[in-house]
């Protein structure tokens, strides 16, 4: 028998606010006014923005591209085309799940490989809303190897 007790990880709420500066810059630089939702690996909610001028629900997007970015350990986009494409089944059952928005723009906080956050962003055309999200992400990288894992 292994272990008896597992340990899970959570991105921190201050790790958590400085990435969403990133996030909010790159959205300025796009243009992108959207909600940028960042969840903890349980995928509730540790802090969340919504720019001047997005559509009063964008945060509901970017938290259902952030919950499957979390749960799955990848980008939506990368989910999309690695899992998606190919298993219909796998499709018909997570585009039906009302807490999911499986287009691109959500990406996963990894620490040591593993999910421990997410990240989603909607309210732009959602190539955009990738790259967005994508700061995010990797904003929470540098963290990370600034603060060792």
């Amino acid at each position: 028998m292994g272990d008896v007790v597992r340990t899970q990880h959570h991105v921190t709420y201050e790790a958590a606010a400085e990435c969403l500066q990133a996030g909010i810059a790159k959205a300025r630089e796009l243009g992108v006014r959207g909600a940028i939702v960042i969840v903890d690996a349980y995928g509730e909610i540790v802090t969340v923005a919504k720019l001047d001028g997005a559509n009063p629900k964008a945060w509901r997007g970017g938290l259902g591209k952030a919950l499957v970015a979390s749960g799955m350990g990848l980008s939506t986009g990368d989910f999309i085309e690695k899992r998606l494409k190919n298993d219909d089944v796998l499709y018909r059952a997570l585009s039906s799940n009302p807490d999911t928005f499986l287009v691109p723009g959500g990406f996963p906080l990894l620490y040591d490989g593993k999910p421990v956050g997410g990240v989603g962003v909607s309210g732009g055309h959602y190539t955009d809303d990738a790259k967005v999200s994508e700061a995010v992400a990797n904003r929470y990288t540098e963290l990370v190897a600034e603060h060792g894992s």
